[in-house]
């Protein structure tokens, strides 16, 4: 009963402000000017209509602002996709570059040792816990791979070779812990003037090789070159280790011990080429 009365009376206030908006609307449509009554029923039907109105602009306002988020979201989402997208494209990039770095400094050792054939090769397995004392490369005795030779890679001297199977073949670095055989080197203080001494270690903390054997009455210059002297027949001559970076007496005063920086880093290689003597594979 009490619901029938509720509605009873929205009827009858819906009829009621359908009068009034209709007479506003047709006092409005007549060209003269309006009556004190007429103003009054126009003020208050505008204001009741506004009122009325006022809950349907929230919902429209509220409806686009979701709508509005909702396509920024979509775009957002779409441009990150597309910024990941484009970050994996440049460190794609980046590891081509590298990767071709590396082949063309192995096509300039092609150019220069003419007297030894060389056999490109790949890394395939190198342990983490002794990463930088040696890896494996994917040929091996069927190739024409021998213990000791020589291992280039991205322009400079790396290693040798220290174990061989029929088809891989472990490399020791110049940059392991315990060098065994000393490396012959010399460096270029001027013009065909060179200081020899001997390679005989590694400092993993400074990134530095040591050279030891040299006089200490000797001038040697900042950032000269070291290369291999091709004596004791285990590297060929001229081979690029590194460059001086720092040099020190030792503890008698009586020589230098030079700190060398190698020519590349090891620690990211994919490739290397192995030196061979020309008749080698026979």
């Amino acid at each position: 009963m009490k619901n029938h009365k509720k509605l009873k009376y929205a009827v009858i206030i819906a009829f009621i402000i359908t009068i009034l908006l209709g007479v506003t609307a047709y006092s409005i449509a007549q060209d003269r000017p309006l009556t004190f009554v007429e103003k009054g029923i126009k003020d208050t039907v505008l204001k009741i209509s506004d009122v009325l109105a006022a809950p349907f602009r929230y919902g429209k306002e509220k409806l686009d602002f979701l709508r509005d988020n909702e396509k920024l979201s979509k775009e957002y989402e779409n441009l990150q996709k597309e910024y990941l997208t484009r970050e994996e494209e440049q460190e794609r990039i980046r590891e081509l570059e590298e990767e071709n770095e590396e082949l063309k400094n192995l096509l300039e050792i092609e150019e220069s040792l003419t007297e030894y054939e060389k056999v490109h090769a790949t890394i395939i397995s190198r342990d983490s816990t002794y990463w930088l004392e040696s890896f494996v490369i994917n040929k091996g005795s069927n190739d024409g791979l021998k213990s000791g030779m020589a291992v280039m890679g991205n322009g400079g001297l790396i290693g040798y070779i220290s174990q061989v199977s029929y088809g891989t073949s472990t490399v020791k670095l110049l940059t392991n812990a315990s060098l065994e055989n000393k490396v012959s080197i010399k460096i270029e203080l001027s013009k065909n003037k060179y200081a020899y001494g001997l390679l005989t270690g590694y400092d993993r903390k400074k990134g530095v090789y040591f050279i030891e054997g040299i006089s200490d009455y000797v001038e040697i210059p900042v950032s000269a070159s070291v290369t291999t002297t091709g004596l004791g027949d285990r590297f060929p001559a001229g081979l690029l280790i590194g460059t001086v970076s720092d040099i020190e007496t030792d503890s008698f005063d009586l020589a230098k011990v030079v700190s060398v920086r190698p020519s590349m880093n090891t620690e990211n290689l994919s490739f290397v080429t192995v030196l061979l003597r020309k008749g080698d594979k026979e």
